[in-house]
């Protein structure tokens, strides 16, 4: 109804209003089909998408897409992983055949079974190794031996770090024991690692998503301007009831950290798309991200994100921050009970 054409007379703002009618149709024909539903919670809007190839037959049940689509998402894992480890290995093998080659006995062709020369394998010796980038200078190995001679063998097994120390390739080897290992994994490797990785996700997720983050921006700041009416219906009977007004509200990352000032705080303004979604002096979210609401959109692809809401109820202030995914109700409410320890009713209490 927000988004309904008909309820708009401005042309800019009718215009806006069709675009997000029209999404809210396609969702909900997406949405009511099963099996268009269960590509796309599968796949997402590439999978309803077909150009040309289809990802799966449309006729089969959401099971059996789910089924394939596991089954396509481990080969993936699986050519990513040999990817990143590099794998090498080699294989050699003795073989003793002069038995083949020697033919200058005079009696060769008249001993039994001499027309079928011997050949047997007398040794083999097998390698294996893989690689771990951990970080841009810091490589992990684990590399094993394997070889046999005449029926006896043996075997070995290396755990190593390569890391590269001048800009000319100059590699250093070290192989430690496990308690060394354990301590300087965690400090030089695990958690550089990690926070490397991290960056380097974060970075290839907002290339890949920034053309799309622009477009939910926009059609973020559309969804605002057509509540504006409807908002200020919405805080006229809220301010009659002396009820919930939304003063201020933030969502995105905040930095509360004292170590971590120097990064920048990233969040938006919603203090209008909540005030919208009030309705009888409550508010009421789910648990599911924030980011997908009317007005939201996410203002810092992969971090952590919070809700941040300073309201009015009763005429008193008060404050609360919640995580994205938390569900979240104000004003909260709890049981209270009367002097004979009965539940009698619910009782508002400020988070």
């Amino acid at each position: 109804m927000l988004y309904h054409p008909d309820k708009h007379r401005d042309p800019e703002l009718k215009r806006q209003a069709e675009q997000l009618f029209n999404l809210v149709h396609e969702a909900y024909e997406v949405l009511s089909d099963p099996q268009a539903r269960a590509i796309y919670d599968i796949y997402g809007k590439r999978g309803l998408d077909v150009d040309g190839w289809e990802v799966v037959e449309r006729k089969r049940t959401p099971a059996e897409i789910r089924e394939e689509y596991e089954r396509l998402q481990r080969e993936r894992e699986e050519r990513r992983l040999q990817q990143r480890t590099n794998p090498k290995g080699t294989i050699s093998v003795g073989i003793d055949a002069t038995d083949l080659f020697d033919r200058y006995e005079e009696d060769y062709e008249d001993m039994v079974g001499g027309g079928v020369p011997h050949v047997e394998i007398n040794k083999m010796h097998i390698s294996q190794s893989i690689e771990a980038p951990l970080t841009t200078k810091d490589t992990a190995i684990l590399s094993g031996s394997l070889s046999t001679h005449n029926g006896n063998g043996g075997g070995t097994i290396n755990l190593a770090l390569r890391r590269v120390t001048s800009a000319k390739g100059a590699v250093f080897y070290a192989t430690v024991g496990p308690l060394v290992f354990y301590l300087a994994i965690q400090q030089l490797i695990i958690r550089p690692y990690l926070r490397a990785q991290k960056e380097q996700d974060l970075e290839k997720q907002r290339e890949s998503s920034a053309s799309d983050i622009a477009r939910k921006k926009q059609e973020a700041e559309s969804a605002v301007l057509l509540m504006q009416e409807s908002v200020r219906r919405i805080i006229e009977a809220e301010e009659s009831r002396m009820g919930l007004i939304i003063l201020n509200a933030w969502y995105g990352k905040f930095v509360t950290d004292n170590s971590r000032r120097h990064e920048r705080a990233k969040v938006i303004d919603v203090t209008v798309p909540l005030q919208c979604l009030v309705k009888d002096s409550k508010l009421i979210l789910t648990e599911a991200t924030k980011s997908g609401l009317p007005g939201f959109y996410d203002p810092c692809v992969g971090e952590e994100k919070s809700l941040k809401v300073l309201y009015q109820f009763r005429g008193v202030m008060h404050q609360v921050l919640s995580g994205d995914t938390e569900p979240l109700r104000i004003p909260k409410q709890c049981k209270s009970w009367d002097k004979d320890g009965q539940t009698s009713v619910l009782d508002t209490t400020w988070i």
